[in-house]
C-alpha cells in the first residue's frame, strides 16, 4: 500500500515538474465573436483597449462553434464602485440545453477599468471552460440574478498535425490536467459509468488513457479497460502503469495521474458506437481521451 505521504511526496514531484516553464508550449487562442449580446464594453487593461460583451440575464451572450473544441471564457463582473467584493454565477446552455453552471466570487480589477468613466468597476477576470462535442452547436451564457457580466470568447488553436479529439456521446464528466503551461482535456470513465464514442469509418481511434491514483494503491497498478459494440464480443485492453511525474490534475489534490498508456483502435466501414467500460482495476476512474485522423473528420456522424 502507498501511505498518504509517500502520494504527497509523488504529487509534489508531478506539480514541480508539471508546472515548470518551459516545459510544455503555452496554449494557444483564438477570438470568437458572438452573434448575441446586450452591449459591448471598451475596457483599458494596462493601457491597451479591448472590447468585451456584456450579458445578464435577459439578454444571453450567444455563439455557435464547430467541435470538437475547448473553449475559454473570460468574464468580469460589473461592480458598483462601493463594493469591494462581490459574487455571481453564469449558466451555460448548449442546444437548448442546460449544460453548466459556474459560480465566483471577484473583487475590482486593479489593472482595468472602463474607458467611459462611470460608477461601476471590472472586476478581476474569473475564467470558465466548455468542452465542445463534434459538430455544430449553439452556446448561451446568462447572468443569475441581477448581475452584469463582461466576457471575451477563446476557441482553442492548438492542432495536431496528425490527430485531432474527438468527444465521446452524452458528455461525460471531464478531468482537466495540468503539463506545464498546457491544459489536457480527458473524460471520466467509472465502474458504474461507461463512455460511449459515436464515430464513422473506415479510420483508426488512438485511445489515451490515464489512471488515477489514490492513496490506497501502488506505485504500479494494472487496468483492463473493455471495448465493445452491440451485438459483438468484448474486446479487453489489459494496461500496466505507474504515477505521472510530470503531469497533475487542475482541480483535484487528492489523486495523481497515472502515466500515459494508448492502444489504438481500428474502426470499420460505417456508423460505429462503442461502449468503453473498466473491467478491472484497484482504482475508483481513469481519464480517456480520443484522438482520429485528420482527414477523417469530414467523415464524422
Amino acid at each position: 500500500m502507498r501511505t498518504p505521504t509517500a502520494l504527497v511526496a509523488l504529487l509534489a514531484v508531478a506539480m514541480s515538474a508539471a508546472l515548470c516553464p518551459g516545459t510544455a508550449p503555452a496554449p494557444r487562442w483564438k477570438s470568437v465573436t458572438p452573434s448575441g449580446y446586450a452591449s459591448q464594453s471598451a475596457l483599458m487593461v494596462d493601457g491597451k483597449q479591448v472590447t468585451y460583451y456584456r450579458f445578464d440575464a435577459e439578454r444571453p451572450l450567444s455563439f455557435s462553434v464547430q467541435g470538437p473544441v475547448r473553449l475559454k471564457v473570460l468574464t468580469r463582473l460589473v461592480i458598483p464602485n462601493d463594493r469591494e467584493r462581490d459574487s455571481y454565477a453564469i449558466v451555460v446552455t448548449r442546444d437548448g440545453a442546460r449544460l453548466q453552471r459556474e459560480a465566483f466570487d471577484t473583487a475590482p480589477s486593479g489593472r482595468a477599468f472602463y474607458a467611459a468613466l462611470d460608477s461601476v468597476r471590472p472586476g478581476v477576470i474569473r475564467r470558465l471552460y466548455i468542452d465542445v462535442p463534434t459538430g455544430a452547436h449553439a452556446y448561451e451564457l446568462r447572468a443569475e440574478g441581477l448581475g452584469r457580466v463582461d466576457a471575451r470568447v477563446y476557441a482553442s488553436a492548438d492542432l495536431d498535425a496528425d490527430r485531432v479529439s474527438f468527444a465521446p456521446r452524452d458528455g461525460p464528466a471531464v478531468e482537466t490536467f495540468l503539463s506545464g503551461d498546457k491544459e489536457l482535456t480527458y473524460y471520466l470513465l467509472t465502474k458504474s459509468a461507461p463512455v460511449v464514442l459515436d464515430v464513422a469509418g473506415p479510420t483508426t481511434i488512438r485511445v489515451n488513457t490515464r489512471l488515477l491514483f489514490d492513496q490506497t494503491m501502488s506505485k504500479q497498478e494494472s487496468y483492463v479497460i473493455g471495448v465493445r459494440e452491440p451485438g459483438t464480443a468484448e474486446v479487453l485492453y489489459r494496461i500496466e502503469t505507474t504515477p505521472s511525474r510530470t503531469v497533475v490534475c487542475r482541480d483535484r489534490t487528492d489523486v495523481l495521474p497515472g502515466a500515459l498508456r494508448h492502444f489504438m483502435l481500428e474502426v470499420g466501414p460505417g456508423p460505429h458506437a462503442y461502449e468503453f467500460r473498466i473491467a478491472d482495476t484497484a482504482a475508483g476512474a481513469l481519464a480517456i481521451r480520443f484522438h482520429i485522423p485528420r482527414g477523417d473528420v469530414a467523415d464524422e456522424p
